[in-house]
């Protein structure tokens, strides 16, 4: 162990000797007299003697080693919490030294194709190292761009940034946070920001780290603050639903500040508001219930009293579908002028009770939808009993749609009207037929009448009403009829479970789909047209799902329909170079980033058979995506001729 009990690096701190501990957690290096002692200081324990040698070992070889020959039973919860401190210095040596590799692979000629340049656009470059990262390492496209962002910003103007994190001053985090926030200075500016914060970046939190990049870049840039955030607000957003455990999933919002501060009142200040009059749900719930409530405005049963969220004036929106009867209580919220520094408007509060009346009205037909969408969606005989084969082939075999009822959000088709009227009133019209219009789109999509439009498109107003939303559930014809507990498969989510799929096909209109293939669904138009039509776009989508690049989770009906062998001959292409067919064996779905990839960022796309396909990337690696299962095997390695591992 003595090779491993001096730090190399040169400096006084460094070349403290990294203790080495016995069987009983002892330490059995003797350090010798205290400095600090000697130098008129206050007398330190044994394990601040030890705290300050590991902490002052950089990153490397041997701190890795000392690393790997500790037994984390025998040491003290001071030497423990030193020990993860230097596992993270390590972690941020490794990020460094990845990203410079990652640095090296986007200069190369093979990450910058090319790309030709769509109508009207002029030609640009674009690396495609970001989806190699992607593909060979599971990452969303996203984060792999991002880490090529900041690995080609440390390896180029905050060199100063990247040696410090190679030497575990700062971690990954912090980086980001430099790289992200200075990669569009004047390098002068972006250097006198890292010799103002690096010093003691390893001092203090991401977020101070974060606010302190922030006031140095206004100090040294103020004229250049204005432009920064009319470019930021040009990146505002909101994500598409991210899985999370257990059937939930999350989103994220990024607007101008002040208006996530408006946002957070309106949420805030309506939950404390329902709080106040005995609503038990705690503020996170409230808050989250009444976003949903202020954006979709579908209150689902078993959430308690439910909390309406509506802006005074209301803007011009759909007729809502009814409420559950469960719903008691109604918060309005109206905006009334507070004085913080200037006029702001300030969200406040108002309950107002339901009438009991409404509730006895909406109860009976809610309960009538929900029987009649089960009885004319599910043809299982009466009784406790499972469904034998033949009710399974005549529920795979006639696909039905739940007519519109007399009452009840579930059958009812989507009727576009003027603003919204008040909820008492939207609950009497709940027992009234709709009569269908003569020409609707998808029953489950409603469309808004058309708002004033904002001549100000800087302001980040949404030109249109409250619309409503598909949600697309797969779900085999035995778990519908409770035969098995199979998963079924929510589009743009992922799997969820049984029981709360068979909720959400008994309020909904049904469609024959793969799970129960039938015979009359046209699977080949050949050569005889470009587009495929809709019975065989819709079989493909259904099929895969979700994109078919490697880790694509973007639903296939938000992709592009692609042949994979080129329907119409390529520009430069030799005359003799075959053509694909619009079939099933010939489409699969493509985002609009990867189909860009296919045709122009040097990626090629093979299917093996229908629903394989085949990656071969610019950097040579291979891979076997089969998206309908969201299965992908790295077969870089694989001989050709080897079947593929599913």
């Amino acid at each position: 162990m003595d090779d491993l009990q001096r730090c190399t690096g040169g400096d006084a701190v460094a070349d403290a000797a990294l203790p080495v501990y016995g069987p009983d957690g002892t330490c059995l290096t003797d350090y010798g007299p205290d400095p600090v002692v000697e130098a008129g200081g206050a007398p330190r324990t044994g394990e601040q003697r030890q705290v300050e040698a590991i902490a002052g070992c950089p990153p490397g070889p041997v701190l890795d080693a000392w690393l790997r020959g500790l037994d984390l039973t025998v040491l003290s919860p001071m030497i423990l919490l030193e020990v993860v401190a230097a596992r993270s210095r390590m972690q941020a040596h490794q990020h460094a030294g990845a990203l410079e590799a990652i640095a090296e692979l986007a200069s190369r000629a093979e990450m910058s194709p090319d790309w030709s340049p769509l109508a009207g656009a002029p030609p640009v470059q674009s690396s495609v190292a970001g989806d190699e990262l992607s593909a060979r390492l599971g990452w969303s496209r996203g984060a792999a761009s991002k880490t090529v962002h900041r690995a080609l910003v440390l390896d180029g103007m905050l060199t100063a940034t990247g040696e410090a994190l190679a030497a575990g001053h700062v971690d990954a985090a912090k980086a980001e946070v430099l790289a992200s926030g200075l990669a569009d200075l004047p390098w002068q500016a972006a250097h006198a920001v890292e010799d103002a914060v690096l010093p003691d970046a390893d001092q203090c939190s991401v977020a101070e780290f974060r606010q302190r990049v922030e006031r140095e870049i206004r100090l040294v840039d103020p004229d250049g603050a204005a432009g920064r955030h009319q470019r930021a607000r040009c990146t505002r957003r909101v994500t598409h639903p991210r899985s999370r455990p257990h059937g939930m999933a999350a989103m994220w919002v990024v607007m101008a500040a002040e208006d996530a501060t408006r946002v957070d009142g309106v949420l805030d200040h309506a939950a404390r508001a329902a709080q106040a009059v005995g609503d038990g749900r705690t503020l996170d719930q409230l808050r989250a219930d009444g976003l949903r409530d202020l954006v979709v405005g579908d209150v689902p049963p078993g959430d308690g009293p439910a909390v309406e969220v509506r802006l005074d004036p209301p803007a011009p929106a759909l007729v809502p579908d009814p409420r559950e009867p469960r719903r008691d209580l109604e918060t309005t919220v109206r905006r009334r002028p507070v004085k913080l520094g200037r006029t702001e408007a300030r969200p406040t509060a108002t309950l107002v009770p339901v009438d009991a009346s409404d509730l006895a009205a909406c109860a009976p037909a809610a309960a009538e939808s929900a029987a009649h969408a089960l009885a004319t969606s599910t043809p299982a005989a009466p009784g406790p009993t499972a469904p034998g084969p033949a009710a399974l082939e005549r529920a795979a075999a006639e696909p039905t749609a739940a007519e519109p009822a007399s009452a009840g959000p579930a059958a009812e088709p989507a009727v576009a009207g003027p603003a919204a009227p008040e909820p008492s009133a939207h609950r009497r019209r709940a027992a009234e037929p709709v009569a269908p219009a003569t020409e609707t789109p998808d029953p489950a999509v409603a469309l808004a009448p058309a708002a004033p439009h904002d001549p100000n498109p800087s302001r980040g107003r949404c030109g249109c009403a409250r619309p409503g939303a598909e949600v697309r559930v797969t779900v085999s014809a035995a778990t519908l009829l409770d035969v098995d507990d199979a998963p079924a498969d929510l589009e743009g989510y992922g799997p969820i479970d049984a029981v709360r799929a068979r909720a959400l096909a008994a309020g909904g209109v049904w469609r024959r789909i793969l799970t129960d293939p039938a015979t009359d669904r046209v699977l080949d138009v050949g050569r005889q047209r470009y587009r495929p039509p809709a019975a065989l776009a819709e079989h493909v989508r259904t099929r895969d799902g979700t994109c078919t690049f490697p880790g694509c989770t973007v639903p296939a009906r938000r992709a592009d329909l692609d042949h994979t062998l080129e329907y119409h001959p390529r520009p430069g292409a030799p005359p003799d170079e075959p053509l694909g067919r619009t079939d099933a064996d010939n489409l699969g779905p493509l985002c609009h980033r990867h189909h860009r990839l296919k045709t122009d960022g040097g990626f090629r796309l093979r299917q093996i058979e229908p629903g394989l396909f085949e990656w071969i990337t610019p950097a040579g690696h291979r891979y076997l995506v089969r998206p309908g299962t969201r299965q992908t095997h790295d077969a870089t390695a694989d001989p050709y001729d080897r079947p593929p591992p599913f």
